[in-house]
């Protein structure tokens, strides 16, 4: 059988959403996990279940109770887990996914599920936080250069991200070929928690991803500059993915747009404005 005519794990147009989760919950108490957790985990008396929960574990590689759960290695925040993810389903894909914080509201005031389950079908990439969260104009400066050539280390990372899903990734960087060149800046919405669909995900080939996947556990980036220690200082792989989602599933240059009411840049277009639980509904 061909993977179409294989049944897929999740249910058609149901959102699935992966929490990044670590030390968030008691993971020996399921009774007290967060009620959104436990409802799309089937945990609850919430039936039909109007999403459902893929959980990871980054605790127990042997998955062994109470972390009996899929296990994935505890590198590069939330970044770690989307790559899992997508090396774990890339053939089998949900058809909408949200990719949250396992403290989902740190960053938004609405309910980052309900807002998900209201974007429109012609969405395919959206940020679920709320504008205050947009970064401006932030320059790869930001962070510290290589001594040994006087780049940003993180501008370095961009490259090498970009590289491997075959851009152009100095013209994608350095649209107008400004010098020294990591002084082009960024904008986005920050902090990796977005909605995003299976069409966008598989807008790069299985290879891509598993190139970042590999990528993911090497012990730098682009140079042994970096000096990354999990969990300790600046993480330069997880953070530069933080600060070009939206070039890579938004199709937006890095310097997005900054979003404007009752215009075209605006988040609310991403929304169905009837939409309970819609961040722009009246």
């Amino acid at each position: 059988m061909n993977n179409s005519s294989k049944l897929s794990k999740w249910p058609r147009k149901t959102l699935v959403v992966v929490p990044i989760m670590w030390k968030e919950i008691n993971w020996n108490d399921r009774l007290n996990w967060p009620s959104w957790l436990r409802e799309g985990l089937g945990l609850s008396n919430v039936n039909p279940r109007s999403y459902y929960i893929h959980l990871y574990q980054r605790i127990d590689p042997n998955s062994t109770y109470p972390y009996d759960w899929p296990y994935c290695k505890n590198v590069h925040e939330e970044t770690g887990v989307f790559l899992q993810f997508v090396h774990d389903y890339y053939h089998d894909l949900p058809d909408k996914m949200l990719f949250m914080h396992g403290r989902p509201l740190v960053h938004t005031s609405h309910n980052p599920i309900q807002s998900a389950q209201c974007i429109r079908d012609d969405v395919h990439f959206a940020s679920v936080n709320d504008d205050r969260e947009w970064i401006y104009n932030r320059p790869w400066t930001y962070w510290p250069r290589d001594p040994d050539d006087n780049i940003a280390l993180m501008y370095k990372c961009a490259k090498r991200i970009l590289t491997l899903l075959g851009y152009n990734a100095e013209l994608q960087l350095n649209p107008t070929n400004k010098n020294p060149k990591d002084e082009n800046v960024i904008s986005g919405f920050c902090c990796a928690q977005f909605y995003v669909t299976k069409e966008r995900i598989q807008r790069y080939t299985y290879e891509q991803w598993l190139s970042l996947f590999h990528a993911n556990f090497e012990p730098y980036c682009a140079t042994p500059r970096e000096n990354e220690q999990l969990g300790n200082g600046i993480q330069w792989f997880g953070g530069t993915f933080e600060h070009i989602w939206h070039v890579i599933l938004g199709l937006y240059p890095v310097d997005a747009p900054a979003p404007k009411h009752n215009t075209t840049t605006h988040r609310c277009q991403w929304f169905r404005p009837s939409c309970k639980g819609s961040p722009c509904s009246s």
